[in-house]
């Protein structure tokens, strides 16, 4: 009953690492149907892959977890998903309720009170239906409350006593057409048309885009506005927080990599779905640490956001309070369209100063294109023969070999190189970051990509960090077991990035000898050879490469295998890593 209803709810896969304590749901997806098996070696990865296809696709995926422990091993990636606002419908299990029939020992130790209360604060609804009677309603608000914007994961705990109970065919079906999901909210006009006439006056206007990129229209429509007034859109560059493709990265008003000089020189800040709004208009004083405000104080800020509606007290992912002038509480497929819509009537009125579109436009294309000129001249350097690599150069040469597909950068961005040297132009090519910061997330959430694609012409690619794959290097097995044809290079720097930049700022405070913050933050004596590490997971493996005129050759293998083959293929490539400088 409850894997017929997974899939009736439009769930294609459910991952999950084996488990006794949902052995009757297993047994019903093996042997009756459902959703379709996808095997992890451990709950992280499998958390992620559900993560990276929901943003792959636009749909939810669902995840077995094996009672206390699985729960607890998969709580990061939960927390990741949670942060990133992406929905995973969430399956536990526990040992039985009721005490008196439970096994010594095992079944004790995995039996909690109340399960739910381990990640109530990082998913946005949690429920452990007391009667197989109460599951389907379980289940439906679920999928509905996590899919509904600001999505989230959602977690349900169903008793092993349940998933074993018999039940008549037919016993508890449910009519899913009666159950429909929220209707977007609409925008308030009163604040749209205010936005409106502060773009249409506003001489050194800047959007904030941030989680843009997960609504095609928005997207879309973002571009429009932009071009119609003449508008900068930054798509905030980050290592760890980017969350989407937010707008085309050679579009000539893309100014991402002025985000800093604009956002100081602002009279208007539109803000739409921006995660950390204060960290966006404020700087970190290098010796200090701490922020330090940057746009103008009569600057007006509005902010298009959801956030509020999820905010929880456990976890602080909701940011510091930024005070604005303008909040406007809708979704950016709704809020971005109808604001395009209310400044093209202003415009069929008249009220826009066409010559000082045209002057601004010049001026930030110029800009734009000044930006894209200096960093292709820094990724033609190599440094000297048997230095590693510079994730620039990676970056160009990768692109540049993956140049005329349809691809999909599933995670990473060596350091945001990829996204200023790639042309990426729709919002399915850039994936965005784990959400939460924490390690482990890039493999499983790459395989989730690839999964969601196998079936397409779309290249997924994974630029890889070292450090992120040892966390979780188990879902190499998973993309190979299922074929799935995904390209990762490996970004092998044999080290902590943050953690080595961290130790050279508190070296430099301290008056330390800047070769000691590499200690205890390397990832060396001995290397980690992941080309042998995919090898023995069944993946094709090129490397590792240490010399640049290697990295084109060993690239090119990959590909064929990843487009030929339709198979996963690895390259390990040594990069530099942060130098304490």
């Amino acid at each position: 009953m409850v894997a017929d209803l997974i899939e009736r709810l439009g769930i294609k896969y459910m991952a999950f690492t084996p488990g006794a304590t949902f052995r009757g749901l297993h047994d019903s997806l093996v042997n009756h149907g459902g959703p379709e098996i996808v095997e992890c070696l451990h709950e992280e990865i499998s958390v992620a892959v559900a993560h990276g296809y929901a943003k792959a696709t636009g749909r939810i995926m669902a995840v077995a977890l094996h009672d206390v422990v699985g729960l607890q091993h998969a709580t990061m990636a939960i927390f990741n998903a949670w942060c990133d606002r992406v929905p995973v419908l969430l399956i536990g299990s526990t040992g039985p309720m009721d005490a008196s029939k439970r096994r010594p020992w095992i079944d004790w130790i995995h039996t909690a009170n109340v399960q739910g209360s381990q990640v109530r604060d990082y998913v946005k609804w949690d429920d452990q239906p007391a009667s197989v009677a109460a599951i389907p309603e379980s289940l439906i608000r679920a999928v509905q409350l996590a899919t509904t914007e600001p999505a989230a994961p959602v977690y349900i705990c169903i008793d092993t006593e349940h998933q074993e109970e018999p039940v008549t065919a037919g016993e508890h079906d449910v009519d899913l057409s009666r159950f429909a999901s929220p209707a977007r909210a609409a925008v308030d006009p009163s604040a749209l048309d205010e936005v409106a006439h502060w773009l249409i006056r506003s001489e050194r206007p800047v959007v904030i885009a941030d989680l843009v990129g997960r609504d095609a229209a928005a997207f879309s429509a973002l571009v429009e506005l932009a071009e119609l007034l003449a508008l900068p859109v930054v798509d905030p560059e980050g290592e760890y927080w980017k969350n989407a493709l937010n707008f085309p990265t050679h579009h000539p008003l893309n100014l991402s990599g002025a985000q800093r000089e604009l956002v100081a020189e602002a009279d208007v800040v539109l803000g739409l779905e921006v995660r950390d709004l204060f960290g966006i208009l404020s700087r970190v004083d290098p010796e200090s640490s701490l922020p330090a405000r940057i746009a103008p104080p009569e600057a007006r800020l509005a902010h298009v956001s959801l956030a509020h509606q999820v905010t929880r007290s456990w976890s602080g992912d909701f940011q510091r309070l930024q005070p604005v002038d303008v909040h406007i509480p809708a979704e950016v497929g709704i809020a971005v369209p109808s604001l395009l819509g209310r400044v093209r009537e202003l415009q069929a009125e008249g009220l826009i100063d066409d010559a000082a579109v045209e002057a601004r436009r010049r001026r930030l294309e110029a800009r734009s294109a000044a930006l894209l000129r200096g960093w292709r001249r820094e990724a033609q350097e190599v440094g000297a023969p048997g230095e590693a690599l510079p994730r620039a150069h990676v970056a160009q040469v990768v692109g540049e070999i993956t140049e005329g597909y349809d691809r999909v950068l599933a995670n990473g961005h060596l350091g945001n190189w990829a996204l200023r040297l790639w042309s990426l132009d729709q919002p399915h090519q850039y994936l965005g970051g784990q959400g939460g910061g924490g390690l482990g997330y890039g493999l499983g959430a790459a395989v989730g990509a690839a999964l969601a694609h196998r079936d397409s012409d779309r290249l997924v690619i994974n630029l890889q960090s070292d450090g992120d794959a040892l966390f979780t290097p188990g879902a190499l097995w998973t993309a190979a077991h299922y074929r799935l044809p995904l390209l990762t290079i490996m970004d092998n720097n044999r080290a902590y990035n943050n953690s080595v930049k961290h130790a050279t700022r508190v070296a430099i405070a301290r008056g330390r000898p800047l070769e000691q913050a590499l200690v205890g933050n390397t990832i060396e004596d001995p290397n980690v050879d992941f080309a042998m590490l995919a090898r023995s997971f069944g993946v094709h493996a090129e490397g590792p490469v240490t010399q640049a005129s290697e990295l084109r050759g060993a690239c090119e293998r990959a590909l064929q295998v990843v487009r030929e083959q339709r198979l996963p293929a690895l390259v390990d490539v040594v990069t530099q890593r942060p130098r304490p400088a």
